[in-house]
């Protein structure tokens, strides 16, 4: 099977054996044009406000928090007709009966297109994120994860997953006219279903990875040519693995910064050969 074929499958699944145990689910069925959805959300949808930041005694509720568990996906197929246009599927609790709580969050978003190429991957990644067009819903940004806030104003005015997924698919149907469907999957049910599906969104990243192009330097480093740094979910790996190539090239150890249990420490080490 092409692209991730087989991990949508997987996801399909998941959502069949929680369906039938019985669990708390919803669907709802929301296919349109941008304009279509985003009609009638209770906050605003845009670019017209800057990014939200939500302290956390403005919290109704939290999603994701690493404690908790969080998995964010991203997986397409040329097979339009794996993904059901319009369809959110939430497992597990809602927002407005969340009020206090710190919920783990999974987060699946399947995308169709037939004309569809591998170089279009990184940018259907980076637009999963929404906070900044999306009033009241703020990410707290960790590499691969989604921890994120929806404030008690987004909330009294009625912000749901409905909301945010509404508000997902617009992007994507505006951004990426290619596309001819979108779904989305929400879960707060447990840690260890958001760990199911953090499993799956590993196998589709290794995948991924072989589908990215890269390129080789003069200095032997690999470069990824299809990605901006600045908006890529691997920089810090990237940056920590350029570190490393660079302290190994020149044989030497300086200034390592040991992050402990909230504390920065500074270490040294004398310069040496490096290791084969």
């Amino acid at each position: 099977m092409a692209e991730f074929d087989e991990q949508i499958l997987a996801v399909r699944r998941f959502a069949r054996k929680r369906k039938e145990a019985g669990g708390l689910l919803s669907e709802i069925q929301c296919a349109g044009s941008p304009r279509d959805l985003v009609r009638g959300l209770p906050v605003p949808f845009g670019s017209d406000h800057p990014p939200a930041v939500i302290f956390k005694e403005d919290t109704f509720v939290e999603l994701g928090n690493p404690v908790n568990g969080s998995a964010s996906v991203v997986l397409w197929t040329r097979q339009a007709e794996l993904v059901r246009d319009g369809l959110i599927t939430r497992i597990g609790p809602d927002i407005p009966a969340s009020e206090g709580r710190s919920l783990p969050f999974g987060q699946v978003i399947l995308l169709g297109g037939s004309r569809l190429e591998g170089k279009d991957l990184g940018r259907l990644e980076r637009a999963s994120s929404p906070s900044s067009l999306l009033e009241g819903y703020m990410i707290r940004h960790v590499p691969r994860k989604l921890w994120s806030r929806v404030s008690r104003g987004a909330a009294a005015r009625g912000f749901c997953f409905e909301t945010l997924g509404r508000a997902l698919m617009a992007r994507y149907k505006e951004t990426f006219p290619l596309l001819e469907s979108v779904e989305i999957l929400f879960v707060t049910s447990s840690k260890a279903d958001v760990e199911e599906l953090e499993a799956i969104g590993l196998q589709a990243k290794g995948k991924a990875l072989s589908i990215r192009k890269l390129t080789r330097t003069e200095e032997g480093i690999y470069e990824c040519d299809e990605l901006n740094c600045n908006e890529c979910p691997e920089k810090e790996i990237c940056d920590t693995i350029r570190e490393v190539l660079v302290i190994r090239k020149k044989g030497k150890v300086v200034g390592v910064k040991i992050i402990r249990e909230g504390r920065e420490e500074e270490g040294t080490k004398k310069p040496g050969p490096s290791n084969p």
